[in-house]
This record gives structure tokens, sequence and C-alpha cells, in this order.
């Protein structure tokens, strides 16, 4: 239990961080991309996708 606790006072560098949330977004990008160009599989992924992309669908009309 003693190696936990070690793991949760360490701090992650700002640059490893910074990295990490631009590949997150990348992803996000992809994803959404993706589900706009095929809604079938939008549909697929279920209500929460469907609602991220709700915004989406109004602002293109």
């Amino acid at each position: 239990m003693a190696e936990i606790a070690d793991h949760v006072s360490a701090s992650i560098p700002e640059s490893l961080m910074l990295s990490r949330l631009a590949i997150s977004e990348q992803m996000r990008e992809f994803f959404i991309e993706m589900w706009l160009q095929n809604p079938a599989l939008a549909k697929q992924a279920g209500a929460k996708v469907q609602g991220i992309l709700s915004p989406l669908g109004q602002m293109e009309e």
C-alpha cells in the first residue's frame, strides 16, 4: 500500500502533460470527424456520442 501513496504524490512534468493533452485532442477530433462522416457508426456508439455531435450538426445546417 505504501507504493500507491508514493505514486500519488509524484508530479507529472508540464511538457508531458501538454503532449498527452495534445494527443487526446487529436484523437477527439479524429473520432468526431469519423462520426460526422458515418452517422450509422455514431448511432452504434450510443446516446453519449449523439449528444456530443448534436450541437455540431446544428452548426452545419
